[in-house]
């Protein structure tokens, strides 16, 4: 088998690169290795409001479940900052749904989708990708994507390290409750509970929760039925696990002949782990790339590609880098102490204000204003001490 241009991974990130190409006439293969595009789930399905305008998609209710407004923030000892916006912020999905979505939109532009298809190597001769070895068949292309997602799996196989740090593990559940604020979402800091993390319940009605944590631990399944049991008094009989990404962007996403998009390549939020939005508008400067190597006849051309999506996010993943790794200094006691500042300043409408004008998915600029704000470096300093400043102060250059 030969294509043009060949993508391994049917998720958002690898959907939208194949639509890309095939939209200007190219032979686009996608291979994915289960036998369902969007399955399993391992994503907590929310997605911002702008994030859906910029990847050009319209909520459409074979996937759109719920709408949400802003959340509640508590710390480990139950304190609380409300943070809510006059207008939507995001839409929670019913993430195999919505990947199904962007698979009948590729294949609809002429993409050719392969299930069960689970592709062993991708073979490199002298240092260039060549094919990829599925079963005991390869396919050849002068193109490949990898979108596996995170860690890389075949890149390690091909010899490739990509170096890739703060990979976590991912829990997540769904259930029913008795009731919960349906158009607000909640966001739990406990270092005991959810190390170099945090905890989510993200409401897809009035009586249903998707609640779910990302650890830097193994036992987090273990955790998560514990919250749920505090939370809800609920028991959580079926818990999916994943892989979340929380270190930034790897140091080199293109090899000669191949492109690293979405997790793989670390273009995911660190702050949240949430990578649809940048890791699919990533996919798409892939699939540009690619469609002006194949034009040109000059695959060489594929390395503009990493100085081009870095150019667009990677101040943007960067800053959010920056305050995980304050975050992740941060214990139980230190943040109780933040969060008793915030309240006792009243700082929640302060922090609204940042929200409303702020972006849930380049939040670069409402990081750098929250964190040269003097109330809230006043508060910062009253709660954390001078070491904990200096270090916020010097990680952000002020």
């Amino acid at each position: 088998m030969k294509t043009e241009a060949t993508i391994v991974g049917a998720g958002p990130t690898g959907l939208l690169a194949a639509e890309t190409i095939s939209k200007k006439g190219y032979n686009v293969a996608v291979f994915e290795e289960h036998k369902r595009v969007g399955y399993p789930v391992h994503c907590a399905g929310m997605i911002s409001v702008e994030g859906f305008k910029r990847l050009g998609v319209e909520p459409d209710p074979l996937f759109h479940q719920n709408t949400v407004y802003g959340g509640r923030v508590y710390s480990n000892d139950g304190s609380c900052l409300t943070i809510k916006d006059n207008k939507p912020r995001a839409y929670i999905i019913d993430r195999g749904s919505f990947d199904k979505h962007l698979a009948d939109r590729a294949v609809d532009a002429g993409v050719d989708i392969c299930l069960g298809s689970r592709v062993e190597e991708i073979v490199l001769k002298q240092g260039v990708a060549s094919s990829l070895k599925i079963d005991s068949s390869d396919v050849k292309s002068e193109v490949f994507i990898d979108a596996e997602g995170a860690k890389g799996r075949l890149l390690a196989r091909s010899g490739i390290d990509t170096g890739q740090q703060g990979v976590y593990n991912g829990f997540n559940t769904e259930l029913c409750v008795d009731s919960i604020e349906a158009d607000m979402v909640e966001v739990w800091f406990d270092t005991e509970i959810a190390k170099d993390f945090f905890v989510w319940v993200i409401p897809i009605s009035e009586n249903r929760v998707r609640c779910g944590l990302g650890t830097s631990e193994s036992n987090g399944a273990t955790k998560l039925k514990k919250f749920v049991k505090k939370r809800f008094n609920k028991d959580s009989n079926t818990i999916h696990s994943g892989l979340i990404c929380t270190g930034g962007p790897v140091n080199q996403t293109v090899y000669p002949g191949l492109m690293l998009v979405g997790d793989v390549a670390g273009q995911v939020k660190p702050t949240t782990a949430g990578g649809v939005v940048i890791g699919g508008l990533c996919g798409k400067i892939a699939g540009e790339t690619t469609v002006k190597a194949l034009e040109s006849g000059n695959v060489q051309l594929l390395d503009e590609y990493d100085s081009a999506w870095r150019a667009k996010y990677g101040s943007e993943l960067q800053t959010m880098l920056f305050l995980r790794s304050i975050l992740n200094r941060m214990d139980n006691d230190r943040m109780n102490r933040i969060f008793s500042a915030f309240i006792e300043e009243g700082l929640e409408d302060k922090f609204t204000r940042l929200v409303e004008d702020g972006d849930m998915d380049m939040q670069a600029d409402v990081i750098k204003r929250a964190v040269s704000d003097p109330v809230i470096l006043g508060a910062l300093a009253k709660s954390a001490g001078r070491i904990a400043l200096s270090e916020i102060l010097s990680v952000f250059r002020f």
